[in-house]
């Protein structure tokens, strides 16, 4: 099944944000409370129950027709219950702080904007409880909205290949032991910005939660013990593996002195690949090169270089640094 959503262009203030977070925890909170239809059933009287009886013997008596409908006899092969294709052109979200209150000041209160483009969605599931999922991205653009004669307005460009930018994979296996597997590819995410956004954008987000006040429990339970005087240790429940990869390429991060002046000095971290993965107990970071360089926007000359080649497995690093001048 496939379905085609017409461009979405959304325009979210700081007190309107709040109210979705508010929003998104009194909703569970209604139906964590509601009765349970189980509980309020009559029991089953004899009658009842040999009704059930009899139609269990019928059914054990009835003819099976799994393998006229799976192909070979015996066969479990799990069928696809949901293929699922969603597809949306564009997708634009502005954000606004929370002097924002009309559509008239508006632009005076700007934070950042945030574009997506050719963007599919693909979902897919079987009769096992196996589930694929796949989210694709072409192209992701990120600009700087806040009032100011500002010089430097993107801060994520849109990017200048044919590839898509963001790409993000996830499994799930079925059957009694299940296993997931979520692998994220970024590629050539270029980032230039300045101090004063990412702080705007952190008191957004965080503006919702408030600050948290920290409460004291007067009454603290020890644990319970057993008769020979062990420690009686809550059993905890097996959770499914979860393994995942992080893969970026072609990584550059600039960060300007001042966004109002065009020759501002900035400093520079480039990345030829970063891999990153987790498997089971073991965490592997691999750094082929990276390079830091201090430069100035006007002539893009870089004054100081310093490389790092490096693969930290298990807290263990091999390194080698390479520092020269230009």
């Amino acid at each position: 099944m496939s379905v085609n959503v017409s461009d979405v262009k959304l325009a979210l203030t700081e007190v309107q944000y709040g109210m979705l977070v508010s929003l998104s925890r009194s909703i569970p909170l209604i139906f964590a409370g509601a009765p349970e239809g189980a509980s309020q059933a009559e029991t089953p009287t004899s009658e009842g129950r040999a009704v059930g009886r009899s139609r269990a013997k019928y059914h054990e008596a009835a003819v099976d027709l799994r393998p006229e409908l799976d192909g070979q006899p015996g066969s479990t092969q799990a069928r696809t219950t949901l293929d699922l294709v969603l597809t949306v052109a564009t997708v634009k979200l502005q954000l606004y702080d929370g002097q924002a209150t009309s559509e008239t000041n508006l632009k005076e209160h700007g934070i950042a904007r945030f574009a997506l483009s050719d963007n599919s969605v693909r979902l897919k599931m079987l009769s096992d409880g196996a589930m694929e999922t796949q989210v694709v991205l072409r192209s992701f653009t990120m600009s700087n909205t806040a009032p100011g004669p500002s010089k430097f307005r993107e801060i994520i460009p849109a990017a200048q290949h044919d590839r898509n930018q963001f790409m993000l994979l996830y499994t799930t296996s079925g059957g009694p032991e299940p296993s997931s597997l979520a692998v994220l590819t970024v590629d050539s995410p270029h980032i230039l910005f300045s101090l004063p956004p990412v702080f705007a954008l952190m008191e957004f987000f965080m503006s919702a939660f408030g600050t948290p006040t920290a409460t004291v429990d007067p009454i603290v339970e020890a644990p319970k013990t057993l008769e020979e005087g062990k420690i009686n240790v809550p059993t905890t429940t097996g959770q499914a593996p979860f393994s995942f990869r992080i893969d970026l390429h072609d990584v550059s991060i600039s960060v300007l002195e001042d966004d109002l002046d065009s020759d501002s000095q900035a400093i520079r971290l480039t990345v030829a690949q970063i891999s990153l993965s987790q498997q089971a107990s073991i965490v592997t970071l691999v750094l082929p090169r990276l390079l830091c360089s201090l430069f100035s926007t006007g002539d893009s000359c870089a004054h100081y270089e310093s490389g790092w080649n490096g693969v930290a497995t298990h807290g263990k690093t091999r390194r080698r640094s390479n520092f020269g001048r230009r």
